[in-house]
């Protein structure tokens, strides 16, 4: 039977020089200062913001509701269904390859398909539609996800 030896706690000599005994004889750590952080991010993990409840204004972040509202995804099925050349280059494992059909695309390439398709939806959109006209970057992200998540 091997003998079992139960190893040392290891200590580096900064460490060592910092521990103190307490009033109980326990030994204890005493901070010497606040933490060292690198690279970027904070301390509130997941995302910007104050944690309040509303996410919208809160922070000035503005998050997309999909399914609070089913026509957008209407709309989008719409566009994509009056539109076969987007559709096949949205949807199209080659990404651009040409279409036998003769209808163009909407873009050059996906995101800026995804653009004209978030025109569509957003720009009537009676609680987007002032925020599209400010960062349509956003929506075309956000309609880009929504049709490839």
């Amino acid at each position: 039977m091997p003998v079992v030896r139960l190893p040392r706690p290891r200590r580096s000599a900064r460490l060592k020089g910092v521990q103190t005994l307490s009033r109980k004889g326990a030994r204890t750590m005493e901070p010497t200062q606040g933490p060292i952080t690198r690279g970027r991010g904070g301390k509130n993990r997941g995302g910007r913001g104050s944690g309040t409840s509303n996410p919208d204004t809160a922070s000035g972040r503005l998050v997309i509701q999909w399914q609070a509202d089913v026509t957008r995804t209407q709309r989008v099925v719409e566009h994509l269904r009056s539109h076969p050349a987007d559709c096949h280059m949205l949807f199209h494992s080659d990404g651009k390859q040409a279409n036998t059909e003769g209808d163009r695309p909407s873009g050059k390439d996906k995101l800026s398909v995804c653009a004209v398709i978030a025109r569509h939806v957003f720009e009537r959109d009676a609680e987007y539609a002032v925020q599209f006209q400010s960062v349509p970057d956003k929506f075309r992200d956000s309609t880009n996800n929504h049709i490839n998540g």
